[in-house]
């Protein structure tokens, strides 16, 4: 007789079809009696009996009307964890017009079939062919259904959409976050506290852009996402900057506790005293020496007069640039050049300028105050590789940290022109002399003084058991 049309929302009716139904019944009514009439038994003449009966039928007629309807509830339930926030995704059914095809804008314009797919399958393998029984249905309680599920097939740019969402992200925040200057030895001698701050610090700042980088506004509206690849891609940009912030923390904070285990299993009962003394001596630094590992500088393009550019002006640059030096053969790593390197020997001389005893401070009295010793050194050498890395270099994208460290190699090799392969020169090694100094002080004790050669009395180096240098 005609069909149905769609209900505005979800849940409710997706397509329905008006059946006119005349149901016809027969009814027969059938009197039965006995009919008596003679017969031979056993050769003997007698009565025998028969059972008949009438009939009587009346035909009736109803006449129904009937609508069968396809009806369907969304389920785009999700429930993904958080590991961060140590919560969960959990929504359904909030996605707009989720059964209609419709065009969205992503980084190109897409056309989004949402869940119409399953809907056609449905409708032509199961709600089609079987529509005329349930029409049929005598007992019409609406329950003869065939409650089964489609799956649907998402369309294929969909993880190349999610994609180019957590691209966006970590671009965003590589240029947002980089870690703070203020985070270097000097303020955190011991390793394990400058992981700890790091993780604080990149926490901070990520969760401060964090509702940005996510972007939600994007993909709802209304109390509903525009679609259902729009609430995929938002909850795949929710769930990334959740982990980049739990990736920081887990990371840099196993770094730390990697480094107290080792400080505590290496000195055992010396360990707290190994970590106060690392304090004690980058205090000493701060006030008097400065012996940068990794020295950050701040890198910003500049006019004439020494004004900054603003954000928006083309020539506008800043940025950090941390640089760290390595080299080999390394020679303050004194214990692996006795095991599995090979061994390079500095030229050295060393000049005890006050004698192999050393100078005894005030030795009227007695026990005398203490006892000094000056050196004159000098130390010549060469590196078979020489490293720079740049630490903060922005060259490189990482995943989670923004970026990865970018490497020049100093060491002695043949130069080839990358263009034609040919030869154009050598590349030396870069070697070193320097001339430096260094005094002893060694308080009064058993020892009779502090030098280069042994004594009678001290047969070992006396500085090997000096408390006071």
């Amino acid at each position: 007789m005609g069909t149905v049309s769609r209900d505005a929302y979800v849940p409710g009716n997706l397509y329905g079809e008006i059946w006119e139904a005349t149901w016809t019944r027969e009814h027969v009514w059938r009197h039965y009696y006995w009919v008596e009439y003679g017969c031979i038994k056993n050769g003997v003449p007698s009565i025998c009996q028969r059972l008949e009966h009438n009939d009587k039928t009346t035909i009736d007629t109803r006449e129904d009307r009937v609508t069968v309807t396809l009806k369907a509830k969304e389920n785009s339930m999700t429930s993904i964890s958080l590991n961060y926030a140590r919560t969960t995704i959990s929504t359904d059914n909030d996605i707009d017009d989720v059964y209609t095809s419709k065009d969205v804008d992503y980084v190109a314009t897409r056309t989004d079939p949402g869940l119409e797919g399953a809907y056609n399958r449905y409708k032509s393998e199961t709600f089609d062919p079987n529509v005329e029984s349930n029409v049929k249905n005598m007992g019409l309680d609406g329950d003869n259904y065939d409650p089964g599920t489609f799956d649907v097939t998402a369309p294929d740019w969909l993880e190349m959409e999610a994609r180019y969402a957590v691209d966006e992200i970590t671009r965003q925040i590589r240029s947002d976050v980089h870690l703070s200057p203020d985070i270097n030895y000097m303020v955190y001698p011991n390793p394990a506290d400058a992981m700890q701050a790091t993780a604080i610090d990149l926490t901070n700042k990520i969760k401060a852009n964090q509702s940005r980088y996510v972007d939600k506004a994007r993909f709802y509206s209304g109390g509903k996402y525009s679609s259902c690849s729009a609430k995929t891609i938002s909850q795949v940009r929710e769930w990334y900057v959740d982990e980049v912030l739990y990736q920081v923390n887990k990371q840099y904070m196993a770094a730390a506790g990697n480094i107290n285990e080792q400080i505590d299993d290496k000195f055992n009962e010396s360990a707290d005293d190994v970590r106060e003394a690392n304090n004690n001596g980058a205090s000493l630094l701060k006030s008097a020496l400065c012996f940068p590992i990794g020295l950050t500088m701040r890198a910003e393009h500049v006019m004439d007069d020494g004004t900054k550019y603003d954000v928006d002006d083309l020539a506008y640059w800043d940025e950090n640039v941390t640089l760290g030096v390595d080299m080999e053969p390394d020679y303050l790593e004194y214990d692996t050049l006795y095991k599995n390197e090979s061994l390079y020997l500095l030229k050295l001389k060393n000049n005890n300028l006050l004698g192999p005893t050393g100078l005894y401070v005030l030795p009227s009295m007695n026990p005398w105050v203490c006892t000094t010793n000056v050196w004159y050194i000098e130390v010549e050498g060469e590196f078979l590789e020489f490293i720079v890395s740049d630490v903060d270099n922005e060259c490189h994208p990482h995943p989670i940290f923004g970026h990865e460290a970018q490497i020049y190699t100093r060491k002695q090799e043949l130069i080839k022109d990358p263009a034609d392969g040919n030869y154009i020169g050598n590349n030396e090694q870069i070697s070193f002399r320097f001339i430096t100094g260094t005094f002893i002080a060694v308080p009064p004790g058993k020892l009779t003084g502090v030098g280069d050669k042994p004594t009678k009395e001290n047969p070992e180096p006396i500085f090997e058991e000096s408390k006071g240098w």
